[in-house]
């Protein structure tokens, strides 16, 4: 063993002193010797004619950019890898995937401004002004659809396209919202009377009534920031506000596939310190599952049509990079790949246009692992996607210490953090945040989705949901599917969604949910409409899921309604009691307040670090298991907490202990009558009040001996605080329970 590693270790040293560096610059070359920062290349395609070997690097000057796509055809070795870097001071060195338009000329008024045209040789993918992603023209306009009336997988048929005319609708593309969770994409291969064939088939028929709009037809241009490339003349169409001219803009058009390209039989490469912009196709394409240990570290990806990075490969890992309005997905970790590790990367507005991308199922997310299995999905901050946050179908999976804030702008059938079918069983979603992801129904007729913060979509097993926090969150919390089972659901915080918990959801359901454990989640509703956990049941009506217990289940607002289950058409809501009759939640917490809408007196407090951090509260509170926690709560990270907020500070003078000490009060749950027994004469108290937990005064009274009796029969069941005042003005507090 020693002597294999002296052999390593000599080879490493041996293919480091023979390794070449190669340095590029805008200043630079291609005649040049190209191997030193004093004599450097200009371009790529002087670039690509590089046969690497282990041990060789890559510099792109700082603040440079370099138009092109870099091909990379071989790679390093364990102790020497290929690197792609940067050298010099400023910002990182961008590949650009796109070429400057210019030599503006006035083409005519639009509507609502004027037309310029530009001559440009190849067809772009996408149109940039400023750095900013103009739209492609499109019929009706943005945010505005046509309806259809009826859709195969090959055709559609809208009763309304006569009145459109059939110059408006040949030589177009289209876009159409087959289903809640995608929209699709194809062209118009004909168009006759009120039906349009497609070019190519979309994978699911469009749904009655569901929106669809026409784009990339020069009919089609008549908005400002609109354009659209002619073939015919190779000229660009721009329309800018009327008394602009966009020769005062900095202008690009996408043409080149990618970034860097990593051919397939290329291994141990790294990529650090660059930035990846406009390519029609991937920032960096990963191409085969024969490339192993590429690293991807401290980049940064910009509007890519179709994604940030396309990984093949195997014992990847993709770092502590910026991706923001990455047109389809931003990572996308493809079939066959295998143990991809994604960790400390930041994404900001994936897939917010709905006909870039790739036009399927699956686009607009921000990190989408398509049944690659034994991935480590940690630490990512998500920030608006389209679809959903981060989706992983496949196994053994470990999703870890991420934020999805505002994922599903685009559609309403995917949630924050998803994963679907049989083949994705033994995942971990662990120590997660979902926020404010609610679905958009823009487009669809009468959406009946509740998008969920957490979704297994049918027949996913054996999973773990644990110590997750959803807020924000108008829908469902965690959503489990027909046909998934023995999944373990514990310790989750449910912060006022509609449904915190929802076991199926749908009457159509042909599979039942069975081996279920949902236990220690704290589910708190914020409205009178609110449940805590559904159950429906369409094979059998048994309800048999699972293990359901040691749960928080607080209904502030209604008590009626700690969960709901659905038979055929009836609906039957649980209070406490009765959901406790069913077998379930014999151990559980229920709630300790009864608040009227709009009053709300508790807080979440969040910990979304890696450190265990103490948060200041300014009074005294109580947890949900009515444990006193005054001024200031410590949490662990990555996790939360539901507090009580009692309106009253935390005092000093006699504390809580000096009660299993100097003063009884019994019995405690009191009903009727609650006693209090001074047993020291060091100690006089002045006066008692009882008060809810949101700080009213219920009762009063003066106290002029050691023993003093309260009638309690005329208050209601619940939670409340006893103070003692003593002659000096301190003032203890204890939590008492009423069960008259």
């Amino acid at each position: 063993m020693k002597k294999l590693t002296l052999y390593t270790l000599m080879f490493a040293t041996l293919f480091k002193m023979h390794a070449t560096k190669y340095y590029l610059s805008l200043s630079g070359n291609d005649a040049n010797a190209g191997t030193s920062s004093a004599a450097p290349w200009l371009t790529i395609t002087k670039l690509n004619t590089v046969t690497y070997a282990a041990g060789d690097s890559v510099f792109f000057k700082c603040g440079d950019v370099f138009r092109g796509n870099v091909i990379v055809n071989q790679g390093g070795n364990t102790g020497a890898r290929v690197v792609f870097t940067s050298y010099g001071s400023g910002s990182k060195p961008i590949i650009s995937g796109a070429e400057a338009v210019s030599n503006w000329t006035l083409s005519g008024p639009a509507t609502y401004g004027t037309i310029y045209q530009a001559t440009f040789t190849q067809t772009p993918t996408q149109f940039f002004a400023n750095d900013k992603e103009q739209e492609l023209a499109r019929f009706p306009n943005s945010h505005q659809y046509l309806t259809l009336n009826s859709s195969t997988t090959t055709n559609l048929y809208d009763a309304s396209l006569v009145s459109v005319g059939t110059a408006t609708i040949n030589n177009s593309k289209i876009c159409i919202h087959t289903r809640q969770w995608c929209w699709e994409k194809t062209g118009v291969s004909s168009v006759n009377s009120n039906t349009i064939t497609f070019t190519g088939p979309v994978t699911l028929s469009g749904l009655p009534n569901y929106g669809y709009f026409l784009y990339d037809n020069l009919l089609h241009l008549d908005t400002i920031k609109e354009w659209k490339y002619d073939g015919g003349t190779q000229k660009i169409n721009y329309i800018v506000p009327a008394g602009q001219t966009p020769t005062v803009l900095t202008c690009e058009a996408s043409t080149y596939s990618n970034g860097i390209q990593i051919g397939s039989n290329a291994s141990y490469i790294t990529i650090t310190g660059l930035a990846f912009e406009k390519q029609t196709n991937s920032g960096v394409l990963i191409s085969a599952s024969t490339n192993r240990y590429i690293k991807i570290d401290n980049c940064s990806f910009a509007r890519q049509y179709n994604y940030g990075v396309n990984d093949h490969g195997r014992y990847n890992e993709i770092s502590n990079s910026y991706f923001r309005e990455v047109g389809g997905i931003a990572i996308f970790v493809n079939t066959g790949a295998l143990k991809s590790t994604i960790h400390h990367n930041t994404f900001r507005s994936i897939g917010l246009v709905r006909n870039d991308g790739i036009g399927l199922q699956i686009n607009s997310t921000a990190i989408m692992d398509a049944y690659a299995d034994s991935c480590y999905i940690h630490h990512n901050d998500i920030d608006s996607a389209g679809y959903c946050g981060i989706s992983v179908d496949g196994a053994y999976n470990t999703i870890e210490r991420n934020v999805v804030k505002n994922a599903m702008m685009c559609n309403n059938d995917g949630a924050a953090y998803k994963s679907f079918g049989p083949a994705s069983h033994h995942n971990s979603y662990l120590n997660n945040f979902a926020i404010g992801s609610n679905g958009v129904t823009e487009g669809t007729f009468m959406p009946d989705f509740l998008t969920p913060g957490i979704y297994f979509d049918f027949s996913v097993y054996s999973c773990q949901v644990k110590n997750n926090t959803i807020y924000n969150h108008n829908g469902r919390g965690i959503f489990q599917n027909a046909g998934n089972y023995g999944t373990t659901i514990s310790g989750n915080v449910v912060y006022g969604s509609d449904v915190c918990i929802d076991l199926n959801g749908t009457i159509a359901q042909t599979v039942a949910i069975t081996g279920m454990t949902i236990k220690r989640n704290s589910l708190f509703a914020l409205n009178n409409t609110a449940y805590l956990i559904k159950q429906i049941d369409g094979v059998n009506n048994t309800f048999n899921m699972g293990y359901i217990d040691s749960n928080y289940l607080f209904n502030p607002y209604n008590a009626a309604k700690i969960a709901v289950r659905l038979t055929g058409s009836v609906s039957t809501s649980y209070s406490f009691a009765a959901w406790q009759g069913t077998g379930f939640d014999l151990q559980s917490k229920k709630s300790f307040v009864n608040w009227v809408s709009p009053t709300n007196n508790s807080t979440l407090v969040t910990n979304m670090t890696d450190n265990v951090n103490t948060y200041t509260l300014n009074g005294l509170y109580l947890d949900l298991d009515s444990n006193n926690v005054c001024n200031s709560v410590i949490l662990q990270p990555y996790t939360s907490k539901v507090l009580i907020n009692t309106l009253q500070t935390c005092v000093s003078g006699i504390h809580e202990n000096s009660f299993d000490e100097n003063i009884l009060i019994y019995p405690n749950p009191a009903s009727n009558q609650l006693f209090i027994e001074i047993n020291s004469t060091d100690i006089q108290i002045n006066s008692i009040s009882i008060s809810d937990v949101t700080g009213k005064v219920i009762k009063s009274e003066v106290v002029n001996s050691q023993k003093k009796s309260i009638f309690t029969g005329d208050l209601s069941n619940g939670l409340y605080l006893i103070s003692l005042t003593d002659k000096t003005g301190n003032r203890s507090t204890k939590k008492i329970i009423i069960n008259n």
